[in-house]
């Protein structure tokens, strides 16, 4: 069956002597395996360099009913980023955004708004001129939100420590492994609230920034069975910080 989808790529990888294997979240039918022959041939139809990390796609698909690994017939980057791959800063969460991604989808899933919302928040972080030093904490709050496990919004003088395995606040604090202190809780409530519009107005200290990221990535795995280890946090912090 012939299809035009959307698409996200999330990531690729060589596979023979000429092909790749693309992995692209499409608005349609979710993630999906593309393998994209005689790409890395010098006069190749398909470019490789389209198959970069979080690059927009339009496509038109051979689509197969079953598992498997699909085949693309057109592919095109009608809106190429302007700021993304020239920007540092925006590169690093970029790359860090696509490993999240590949790490928490799942080829069974399928979701137009998330798709939606991964797609916008992008577009807003090539367009945005202002702080974006937190873009990734509000985007893995929201994202939260489309993978089922949004944090209960519940917090205030009595209940003020995060629990990540719970995912709300609570009147006790059993420690850093599984809270956040108060004053960490405080601002991952201000930050589940936040929409990216908001970026402006946070102004975390850097060991703070650094602590949340690495506690809302441990929130992710008490949440998300399986999840591998996210390496590319790392060379995030080291451009924020």
């Amino acid at each position: 069956m012939i299809e035009k989808t959307s698409g996200i790529v999330l990531h690729h990888f060589s596979y023979g002597e000429t092909s790749v294997i693309a992995k692209i979240f499409t608005r349609e039918a979710g993630l999906q395996s593309f393998i994209v022959p005689g790409v890395r041939k010098a006069k190749a139809r398909i470019k490789q360099n389209i198959f970069q990390p979080l690059t927009i796609v339009d496509m038109v698909i051979y689509r197969k009913e079953r598992d498997g690994l699909q085949h693309i017939r057109e592919i095109t980057n009608p809106e190429p980023w302007q700021s993304i791959p020239y920007d540092i800063t925006k590169t690093s969460i970029a790359i860090f955004l696509a490993e999240i991604l590949s790490g928490v989808l799942k080829e069974s899933d399928t979701s137009t708004a998330m798709f939606d919302f991964v797609k916008e928040s992008l577009v807003f972080l090539d367009q945005a001129e202002g702080r974006i030093a937190d873009f990734h904490l509000v985007f893995l709050l929201q994202l939260s939100g489309h993978l089922g496990f949004s944090p209960r919004n519940n917090f205030n003088e009595y209940c003020c420590f995060f629990n990540l395995a719970e995912g709300l606040y609570q009147t006790v604090y059993y420690g850093p492994e599984i809270c956040l202190d108060k004053e960490l809780s405080q601002q991952f409530t201000k930050l589940s609230k936040c929409g990216f519009g908001d970026l402006e107005g946070i102004h975390l200290k850097p060991e703070h920034r650094k602590t949340l990221l690495h506690k809302t990535i441990d929130y992710y795995r008490f949440h998300l069975e399986g999840l591998k280890e996210i390496k590319s946090h790392h060379v995030l912090e080291s451009v924020l910080h």
